[in-house]
């Protein structure tokens, strides 16, 4: 994918030295020379130095070809702005930008920007750690309340299949890890003691399903 990033603060510049690690060919945009150089020589892709929202620079930066435009710089109004551009201007039809301040949240949905709540996303992180301990947190949606997440089975369950627990309209089974190998299962699948289990659930079920995980007598 070619994929243009504004902002190379310390989520910017990790997520570019991953995406040009997996072999993307990413660009990243910032203000200031001294973070950019900071990316170094092993840094596969390019960098551009101005405003995230300057229609020259993110010419410079090859957006007419980019699949995707992340936004995520230290300004809420600025990773905005940006994401319209790119959205309006060159027709990137898959943009995301960060959101640091709640109190803006309300703009970027009239705007139908797709966003990530930095500041919802470390609480839950915390939440789980602290709260929900079987749980390892993966994704929770700004709408609605789905959330994807990973858990381990336990040894209390030796014969569970995926069908016996999945919850109709409350927990889907998405993928499962055994050892190195990792597939999606059909209903019949018998689920083993570590197992690793990426679902989908719905708030209000993890209490019926906690007897069968790692951790739980």
């Amino acid at each position: 994918m070619r994929i243009v990033i504004a902002g190379c603060g310390r989520v910017g510049s990790e997520l570019a030295e991953r995406l040009a690690a997996a072999g993307h060919d990413v660009s990243i945009i910032d203000t200031d020379a001294r973070v950019l150089e900071a990316l170094g020589s092993t840094f596969n892709g390019t960098t551009h130095l101005g405003l995230a929202y300057d229609v020259d620079v993110l010419r410079e930066a090859g957006i007419k070809q980019a699949d995707a435009f992340v936004a995520v710089t230290n300004s809420d109004n600025g990773n905005l702005m940006a994401v319209e551009v790119a959205k309006e201007v060159f027709a990137v039809s898959r943009t995301l930008a960060r959101l640091d301040d709640p109190a803006r949240e309300q703009a970027y949905r009239t705007l139908d920007i797709n966003y990530v709540a930095a500041s919802r996303l470390v609480a839950n992180v915390i939440y789980e750690s602290i709260i929900d301990e079987e749980f390892d947190y993966h994704l929770t949606f700004a709408e609605g309340d789905i959330e994807v997440v990973e858990m381990t089975i336990g040894s209390s369950s030796p014969d569970l299949t995926v069908e016996e627990l999945e919850i109709d309209a409350g927990l889907r089974v998405a993928a499962v890890r055994r050892g190195t190998n990792t597939f999606i299962p059909a209903t019949e699948t018998a689920l083993e003691p570590g197992d690793l289990v990426v679902a989908a659930l719905r708030s209000g079920v993890r209490s019926k399903i906690k007897k069968h995980l790692a951790g739980e007598v």
